[in-house]
């Protein structure tokens, strides 16, 4: 039996759409029939060769799966056929490392990543191993949910670890696919929230739950910031090295700053104000598998989803090249018939 496929065969080069077989699930493992697969930024970095050391090529792109369940091997006890089920970024780990025991699977150091070291979801079927599947509640429509398995529980992540309280304010930096979600989390975790943009998007950021909107190019969001007592938290999600920097300043005594955005440039901090504000700054990068179940969880109960354009599978490419365009605005899905 064959199936659709898009592949990287060489790096900088469109994906090819090629007849592939259908993968044979082992004993603890499951085929999902791909309804919905999300398309990130992350994307590029692998059919662009950014990442050019950590991908076996060829390989099928796709780390956002939403589908159902095909078939289950012989010792599979977690999920059955007909099951709507997800694939993350992770897709496994030993299991047995002191990081996965303590639900933290992607610092494990044999962990293994959907669509770059294993296939992914640019197909119409993929395997996957029965223990890492997650299943997606009912009241998640599966086009949600696909961005859901990276967008989502990244900032979700970052947000949880942060440690937010209620009525803390809390700033997120950029307002594309990973700060719209952004803002609708720290709201619904009861955080009067900022949202920091350096272009006019005050209306979709208050129509997402968002109770101030800074447009950094017209105003100083230091002084802003600053105004309103200063951050408990900032979320910045954007990749300007600079712009990340000078958020230090809007931190209030005691404030935390994750950043999220793979800035290539070093941040620069004055050691003076981590000592006497007491204010740390971290980083964070997706979650584990009991966080990314509470995640799916907390969105369907609080109505949380991606804003998404859908593009059919076959248009793939044009998907890849609207986003390399900054033509997709916040989060694109391709959609498999």
């Amino acid at each position: 039996m064959k199936m659709k496929a898009a592949l990287c065969k060489e790096f900088k080069k469109p994906l090819e759409i090629e007849d592939i077989p259908i993968p044979e699930v082992g004993p603890n493992e499951v085929l999902i029939k791909v309804q919905y697969c999300g398309i990130c930024h992350s994307d590029l970095h692998i059919v662009d060769g950014d990442w050019e050391s950590w991908v076996k090529l060829p390989v099928v792109p796709g780390h956002e799966v939403a589908g159902v369940v095909e078939k289950v091997g012989k010792e599979v006890k977690n999920v059955k056929e007909g099951d709507r089920v997800g694939m993350p970024w992770l897709y496994s780990s030993c299991e047995i490392c002191d990081y996965c025991v303590e639900g933290d699977e992607p610092l494990c150091p044999n962990h293994e990543i959907t669509g770059i070291t294993r296939q992914g979801g640019y197909a119409e079927y993929m395997k996957a191993p029965a223990h890492f599947v997650t299943k997606i509640p009912d009241k998640l429509e599966l086009s949600y949910a696909a961005p859901l398995f990276c967008a989502g529980i990244t900032v979700y992540g970052a947000l949880v670890r942060l440690n937010i309280k209620l009525n803390e304010l809390v700033v997120i930096q950029g307002i594309g696919g990973l700060g719209h979600l952004a803002i609708q989390y720290a709201k619904a975790m009861g955080a009067k929230v900022v949202a920091l943009s350096h272009s006019d998007k005050e209306k979709v950021a208050k129509e997402l739950g968002a109770d101030y909107f800074i447009n950094s190019s017209k105003q100083d969001p230091i002084k802003e910031i600053n105004a309103l007592g200063g951050a408990d938290a900032i979320l910045t999600t954007v990749y300007d090295s600079k712009s990340i920097q000078n958020l230090v300043n809007a931190l209030a005594p005691r404030g935390r700053l994750s950043v999220v955005g793979a800035a290539q440039e070093p941040i620069y901090v004055n050691p003076f104000d981590l000592i006497t504000k007491r204010i740390v700054i971290t980083g964070s990068a997706i979650g584990g598998r009991k966080l990314l179940r509470e995640m799916l969880e907390f969105s369907a109960f609080n109505n949380i989803k991606p804003i998404i354009q859908e593009y059919a599978f076959e248009d793939v490419n044009k998907a890849l090249d609207d986003l390399r365009a900054g033509k997709i605005v916040l989060r694109g899905v391709l959609k498999f018939n």
